[in-house]
C-alpha cells in the first residue's frame, strides 16, 4: 500500500514569487509615504495581477501540500484587499463621486471632491483630468473667479491648448460675468480690468481665427468691452487709464456704435483729469491733458464744444508765459491745432499780450489750414489807386451771418476780424501775403493761398451768404 508523504519544499518558482511580492510591498509602503497619488494610481495595476498569480500560486502549493499556499493566501488577500481599497478611498474613487456630482449638476459638491483630489494626490494620473473637470465645475457654478485660475493653470499644465477655441470663449465670459459682478459691488476698478482681460482674449480670437464667427462676434464685443472698461475707470477716477483705453477704442474701432460715445467720454474724462491737475497747480500736465481733445478729429467731442465755463474754470488762474511756452512747444512740433487753440485762450483771458502772441497764432492757423482742405484764395484785381508810399488798403464787405477772419503773413502779421453784416477798411504794408479767410460757419471750407498786394492800391472783397 502506497503512503502519501507529505511535501513541504518550496520550488524555486514560488520562492521567486514570494520574494517578488515581498519587494513590491515594501516599495509600495515606501511610495504611500513619499508620494500617495502614485501610490493609488499603482495600486490596481499592482493588485489585480498579484491577485490572479497568488490565486494561481495558491492552487498550485495546496496540491503539492507545501506551506507556500499558506504564504499566497496572504498576498491574495492582502492584494485584493489593496484593489477594494482602491476602488473606496483615493483618487479613483474621488473622480467618480465628482463625476457622478457633475453629471448631476450638483456643482459644489462635484468641485468639493475634485478639489480634495488635486489638493490630496496632485501627482495622481487623474489629477489632469480633475482640473480639467473642475474648470467645468466652476463655470458652471458662475464661480468665474476660480473658473478662470483653473482654467489658466489646465492651460499652463497643457490640458487645454492654449489655441482651444472653445476654451477662449469660455474664458471671455468668464471675464464679463466677473465684470458684471465686480461692478454690482462698486468695485469699478477691477470690473474695468476684468472687460480688458475679455478684450485680450477676443483679440487673440480675432487674429488667430479671422474666417470663423467668432472673430466677426470678436468685432462687435471688443469696441463694447473698451467702453465699459473706460467708464468704471473713470468711475473709478483712473483717468490715465480711461484715456489709455478710450484712445485705443477711438483709433482702431472707429466705425463701431460705441465711437461717438467713446468721444464724449474721452472729451469728458480728459475735462475732470485737468481739472483736477490745475486746481493742484500742476499747469503743465494739466493742459497737455486737455489738449489729447483736439486729437479727436471725426468725434462729437472737438475743443469748440468746450464752455466758456469750463474754459475760463481751466485755463484762467494759468500764467500766460505758460500757456505761451506751451502753445510754442506745439507748434514747433507740428501740432498746430493745439498751437493756435492756446493762442487764443492767452488773447481772450490776457488781451494785452494781443500783439505779442498774434504771430504765434496767425502761423499756427495759416499751417493747420494749409495742410487740410481749403479753397483757393485769390484777391480781386486793385480797385483804385490811393497815396500812401508802401502801403496797400484793403476793404473788406461781409455780408453774412457769421464771423469773417482773415490771417495775413508777409511783411507784417495782420489778423482782421469783420463781424457779421458789416465791413472795415485797413492799410497793411504793401507786399506778398501768405494768407487765409475763414468764415465762423464751420461748413464753409477756408480759403488759402499766397496773394500780392501792389503799393498805392486799394483792393475790396465782398463776401455774401450762399
Amino acid at each position: 500500500m502506497y503512503t502519501y508523504r507529505k511535501k513541504y519544499r518550496l520550488d524555486p518558482g514560488s520562492i521567486f514569487f514570494i520574494v517578488l511580492f515581498t519587494l513590491i510591498i515594501t516599495g509600495m509602503g515606501y511610495l504611500i509615504y513619499i508620494d500617495k497619488g502614485k501610490f493609488w494610481d499603482l495600486l490596481p495595476f499592482i493588485s489585480i495581477p498579484a491577485i490572479v498569480i497568488s490565486l494561481v500560486l495558491i492552487i498550485f502549493n495546496f496540491i503539492r501540500r507545501t506551506i507556500g499556499s499558506t504564504c499566497f493566501i496572504f498576498f491574495f488577500i492582502l492584494f485584493l484587499t489593496g484593489l477594494i481599497l482602491s476602488n473606496i478611498f483615493g483618487p479613483t474613487a474621488l473622480i467618480y463621486k465628482a463625476e457622478k456630482s457633475l453629471a448631476n449638476r450638483n456643482y459644489e459638491e462635484s468641485i468639493g471632491y475634485y478639489k480634495t483630489l488635486l489638493n490630496n494626490y496632485p501627482s495622481s494620473r487623474l489629477s489632469a483630468s480633475a482640473l480639467e473637470n473642475i474648470s467645468f465645475a466652476y463655470y458652471s457654478n458662475k464661480d468665474y473667479l476660480e473658473a478662470i485660475d483653473s482654467y489658466k493653470n489646465a492651460i499652463d499644465s497643457e490640458i487645454f491648448t492654449s489655441r482651444d477655441l472653445k476654451i477662449k470663449n469660455i474664458l471671455v465670459e468668464c471675464h464679463s460675468k466677473l465684470a458684471e459682478e465686480y461692478f454690482e459691488e462698486k468695485e469699478y476698478g477691477k470690473s474695468a480690468e476684468s472687460y480688458l482681460d475679455a478684450v485680450e482674449i477676443l483679440e487673440e480670437i480675432k487674429i488667430n481665427f479671422p474666417a470663423t464667427n467668432d472673430a466677426f462676434i470678436a468685432i462687435y464685443k471688443i469696441p463694447e468691452h473698451l467702453y465699459n472698461a473706460a467708464l468704471n475707470f473713470n468711475r473709478d477716477r483712473n483717468w490715465d487709464k480711461s484715456i489709455e483705453t478710450l484712445d485705443y477704442l477711438i483709433s482702431d474701432y472707429n466705425d463701431s456704435d460705441y465711437f461717438d460715445k467713446a468721444g464724449y467720454l474721452f472729451y469728458e474724462v480728459c475735462i475732470k483729469k485737468s481739472t483736477a491737475l490745475i486746481e493742484s497747480h500742476k499747469y503743465i500736465e494739466g493742459v497737455e491733458t486737455f489738449l489729447n481733445i483736439l486729437n479727436l478729429n471725426g468725434t462729437n467731442s472737438e475743443y469748440n464744444n468746450v464752455s466758456n465755463y469750463e474754459k475760463k474754470r481751466i485755463f484762467s488762474s494759468i500764467p500766460s508765459y505758460i500757456l505761451k511756452d506751451i502753445a510754442l512747444d506745439n507748434y514747433n512740433s507740428g501740432n498746430y491745432r493745439s498751437s493756435l487753440f492756446l493762442c487764443e485762450i492767452i488773447e481772450d483771458y490776457n488781451p494785452q499780450q494781443e500783439e505779442e502772441v498774434g504771430p504765434l497764432l496767425i502761423d499756427s492757423k495759416i499751417n493747420l489750414v494749409s495742410s487740410t482742405d481749403y479753397n483757393p484764395f485769390e484777391p480781386p484785381d486793385p480797385e483804385r489807386k490811393f497815396r500812401g508810399p508802401g502801403k496797400s488798403i484793403l476793404a473788406i464787405e461781409n455780408n453774412t451771418e457769421f464771423v469773417l477772419t482773415i490771417y495775413l503773413k508777409g511783411p507784417e502779421y495782420k489778423l482782421i476780424r469783420v463781424e457779421k453784416n458789416s465791413k472795415v477798411e485797413i492799410e497793411i504794408s504793401a507786399g506778398t501775403y501768405e494768407a487765409v479767410s475763414e468764415s465762423s460757419n464751420p461748413d464753409i471750407l477756408p480759403d488759402y493761398g499766397n496773394l500780392t498786394y501792389e503799393e498805392g492800391q486799394r483792393y475790396r472783397y465782398e463776401y455774401l451768404s450762399t
